[in-house]
C-alpha cells in the first residue's frame, strides 16, 4: 500500500481562475454579517440593509439613541476587502474584525454620550 507523497507543482501550471464577478455581493454580505455579530457582542444594535440599487449597508447604533449611528459598507481596493464608514473613512481590512469593531466604537461613543448627556439635561 502506497502512502500519500508530496507532488511538486510544475512551474508552467495554470494559476487558479479569477473570482467570478458575482462573488462581490456575497463577500460583502458575509463580511457585514460578521461585523454585525461582533458589534452586538459589544452592546451595539445592528441592522443589515439590503438594496438593489445601493450596496448592502450595516447600520450600527445604540438602542438608547437610535437616531445616531454609522452605516458601514464593504469595498474592495487593491485586492483587499475593507470596511468603510459612511463618512468615507476606511475602518479596517475585513480580515481584522477586532480593529473594525474598535474603530466603530471610537467613532460612535462620543456622539452617543453627548446625546445621552443632552437628553438628561433637558429632563432636569
Amino acid at each position: 500500500m502506497e502512502t500519500a507523497r508530496p507532488v511538486p507543482i510544475p512551474p508552467d501550471a495554470p494559476t487558479a481562475p479569477a473570482l467570478p464577478e458575482h462573488s462581490g455581493p456575497w463577500r460583502a454580505h458575509r463580511y457585514l454579517h460578521r461585523l454585525a455579530r461582533a458589534m452586538r457582542r459589544y452592546g451595539w444594535t445592528t441592522e443589515v440593509r439590503y438594496g438593489q440599487l445601493l450596496p448592502t449597508l450595516l447600520r450600527v447604533y445604540s438602542a438608547a439613541v437610535p437616531s445616531i449611528g454609522e452605516s458601514v459598507t464593504v469595498v474592495r481596493a487593491n485586492g483587499i476587502w475593507w470596511y468603510r464608514a459612511s463618512t468615507g473613512e476606511w475602518l479596517a481590512p475585513c480580515t481584522n474584525l477586532q480593529l473594525a469593531t474598535q474603530r466603530l466604537s471610537v467613532l460612535l461613543t462620543p456622539w452617543v454620550t453627548a446625546a445621552l448627556a443632552s437628553s438628561r439635561d433637558e429632563t432636569k
